[in-house]
């Protein structure tokens, strides 16, 4: 008997990087992929499946949809390891980039993730410590209060299979989600002029699909 399991995890954005720059850094999808923690290696392939173009996962947004054949290392015991291999889709969507794998063991996974502003029920805030996301400008500096990557997951496995992929599934999309942003924070940092006079606006996080 096949089973689901739904997680939602948030990783806060830090407030002197642009939202945009996040999902722009999400969109390319190499990012999501190369944090794998076992990752061996991948290489582009078809999403011209029946099955990937009728699932209503992707009906949302009008984006095409690209498709990868991902490679990785599982270690099976000390200083042995054996090499898997599965299928991902990823589609662009509004606000970041939306993801189907059908993983080993029969395992499929669904991730959403999106660049948002952060709710009072977000995972990473305080319980009745709500605040209002704001963009403050200082100096020719601007920062975006806030912000936040968040996923939500949906997995589906066998139920035998589920105990163990539960133990490490959210854990594991955290740190990716922290990889990404500490990846997209680096290469703002290194490409951004803090001389610019130019003026962005929370308006101008929205991306076309």
């Amino acid at each position: 008997m096949r089973v689901q399991r739904q997680y939602t995890i948030a990783v806060p954005i830090p407030p002197y990087v642009p939202p945009s720059v996040i999902i722009a850094h999400l969109q390319t999808v190499s990012p999501i992929i190369r944090h794998l923690g076992t990752l061996s290696r991948y290489e582009t392939t078809s999403a011209e499946l029946p099955a990937i173009q009728s699932d209503p996962f992707f009906h949302q947004s009008p984006a095409p949809i690209s498709g990868f054949q991902i490679y990785e290392l599982i270690t099976l015991a000390p200083g042995l390891t054996k090499e898997v291999t599965y299928p991902a889709y990823f589609q662009s969507s509004q606000s970041g980039v939306r993801c189907r794998a059908n993983g080993a063991a029969g395992i499929t996974g669904w991730a959403d993730y999106s660049v948002r502003q952060r709710s009072e029920d977000s995972s990473t805030g305080s319980p009745g410590m709500g605040s209002t996301p704001s963009t403050i400008a200082s100096e020719g500096e601007e920062y975006w209060h806030e912000y936040e990557i968040h996923e939500t997951l949906l997995v589906e496995a066998n139920s035998l299979l589920m105990p163990f992929v539960a133990r490490t599934m959210e854990e594991s999309h955290r740190n990716l989600l922290h990889k990404i942003i500490d990846e997209a924070t680096q290469g703002y940092a290194v490409g951004h002029d803090t001389t610019s006079t130019t003026t962005t606006t929370p308006q101008d996080i929205k991306m076309q699909e």
